[in-house]
């Protein structure tokens, strides 16, 4: 079974992305937009998505990769 802290870095990836979702949703319908807002969600979004699928997790499978080799 994974720890909390194992956990929390995806809860807080949702929690990011659902949030950056409903801003977008409401300030389309709305029409009440503020841009400092709507460039720190867009920001908050970037690193989300950076993180998951960018330097960070070839970085993951890299260390993985180095970790399996060393076992032989």
């Amino acid at each position: 079974m994974k720890k909390l802290s194992d956990k929390i870095k995806p809860i807080i990836a949702i929690v990011i992305v659902m949030m950056s979702f409903t801003y977008f949703f409401v300030s389309t319908f709305l029409g009440k937009e503020n841009p400092q807002i709507l460039i720190a969600i867009v920001a908050a979004l970037s690193g989300v998505i950076g993180y998951y699928f960018g330097s960070s997790s070839g970085s993951a499978k890299k260390q993985d990769t180095i970790d399996k080799l060393a076992d032989k």
